[in-house]
């Protein structure tokens, strides 16, 4: 179920990440209810309750605005094509007619798109660029 669906109908494929599948991993000996992260109540846990425990926990970041800093992430920092970082945030682009002909989801590209975020974010990217002397001329 993703916000903004009609219907439920459409299916969405995510390509998870090497660190999100260990997330999954972790994470699995405590699903219940259908749910990978369920609340303590019923139902899965909210943005707001990750929130609380971040600000808890003396954390900088939140939740909120995560996908609009990948966004600016894929704007700045990469040459991928637009429609390949929209489809990764399942916006519609193009118009009615382009997304009829459209016969792809783009996982192969999402998929390494996905896994250079996952670095990024998690601050295993390095810059490996070396300084090269100039020339004495």
């Amino acid at each position: 179920m993703m916000k903004g669906r009609r219907g439920g109908t459409e299916d969405f494929l995510v390509p998870l990440s090497v660190a999100a599948l260990g997330v999954i991993t972790q994470a699995s000996p405590f699903a219940r209810d259908g749910f990978l992260f369920p609340s303590m109540r019923k139902g899965v846990i909210s943005d707001a309750t990750m929130g609380a425990y971040m600000s808890r926990a003396k954390m900088e970041a939140r939740p909120h605005g995560f996908r609009s800093s990948f966004r600016t992430w894929v704007e700045e920092q990469t040459d991928t094509p637009r429609v390949v970082a929209e489809e990764c945030l399942a916006h519609s682009v193009a118009s009615k007619v382009e997304r009829a002909y459209r016969r792809t989801d783009l996982i192969d590209k999402r998929r390494i798109l996905m896994e250079r975020w996952s670095i990024f974010v998690s601050g295993c990217e390095t810059n490996n660029v070396a300084n090269l002397p100039t020339s004495q001329s």
